[in-house]
């Protein structure tokens, strides 16, 4: 019954909703995309089983391969995701939006959403700062605040209160997408991202509880040729940063941004210690091998 159950499932129409509500959730387990479209060939898939619950979890699979507009990888939704995110009522509007994702491919992922109003203009904005998804790290809750200090304007004219809605206007479409600046489009990318369990959240958690707080890590680790120091909110400050060897040599320094590539073919191959440094004067240390 299990085999027959997806296939007379992917036959019925997909209920689509008007407005999003509070604490609505997107779990993919009724075997559909449950709106979720794409602009290229590759279509959006509803996997089976291996969700972050385990067996029997359904969660959407978004691939990006090839060339051309089949290297965006981007998602949108125009349908339960569309309407009021004030809730008509600013106490109790959505105040940011949680998913479990994986990334399942090799290239580091870096994902935002953005949001689109036509009142016969097009406003458009984007979280300011994405979280970066690293490959082989299995499920991670992430949130995204929506929270006017954390939205970028992709227009000159643009109107947060127009944007995010008043009585029953608001969101047009919303989209999850890689880029690592605000955008409506995609950069290209190699990737393949599984999400499930999308969710707009309430006031009910405060800013601080939902906070990502600032995490680096070097990527990828161990490698050969370069390596990158990630950081979660994909912040773009400058760092300095310097590679000891084991007998506690400095063989290598120099300045660079967060989430720059580093080049380190100079270095012999073996075990370093990376030490970055940010503006404030922050330290910050990890293992790397040199292969």
């Amino acid at each position: 019954m299990r085999k027959i159950l997806p296939l007379l499932l992917l036959c019925l129409p997909t209920i689509v909703l008007s407005q999003v509500a509070l604490d609505q959730v997107d779990d993919f387990e009724d075997y559909t995309m449950s709106n979720w479209t794409k602009n290229n060939t590759i279509p959006n898939e509803n996997i089976y089983d291996g969700g972050p619950l385990g067996e029997g979890d359904n969660f959407l699979r978004v691939t990006s391969s090839g060339s051309g507009s089949d290297l965006e990888l981007m998602t949108k939704n125009s349908a339960q995701w569309q309407g009021d995110y004030y809730q008509g009522n600013l106490s109790s509007r959505v105040k940011y939006i949680s998913m479990d994702v994986r990334n399942s491919g090799s290239n580091v992922i870096f994902l935002r959403l953005s949001f689109q109003t036509d009142y016969g203009l097009i406003y458009r904005c984007s979280t300011t700062n994405a979280i970066a998804v690293l490959p082989n790290e299995g499920w991670n809750r992430i949130s995204f605040s929506i929270l006017e200090e954390n939205i970028t304007a992709l227009s000159d004219t643009f109107n947060y209160a127009v944007t995010f809605g008043s009585g029953s206007q608001g969101v047009q479409e919303m989209r999850i997408l890689h880029n690592d600046v605000p955008s409506w489009e995609s950069d290209p990318i190699e990737a393949v991202l599984d999400i499930d369990n999308i969710m707009a959240e309430s006031q009910t958690l405060s800013t601080e509880d939902i906070a990502i707080k600032p995490e680096l890590k070097l990527f990828p680790n161990p490698t050969s040729n370069a390596i990158t120091i990630i950081s979660n909110e994909n912040v773009t400050e400058d760092i300095t940063y310097s590679f000891i060897d084991l007998l506690g040599r400095m063989v290598k320094q120099g300045h660079s941004k967060l989430n720059q590539e580093i080049n380190i073919a100079d270095l012999n191959s073996g075990n370093y210690i990376v030490e970055v440094k940010n503006a404030n004067g922050e330290i910050f240390r990890e293992k790397l091998i040199k292969n």
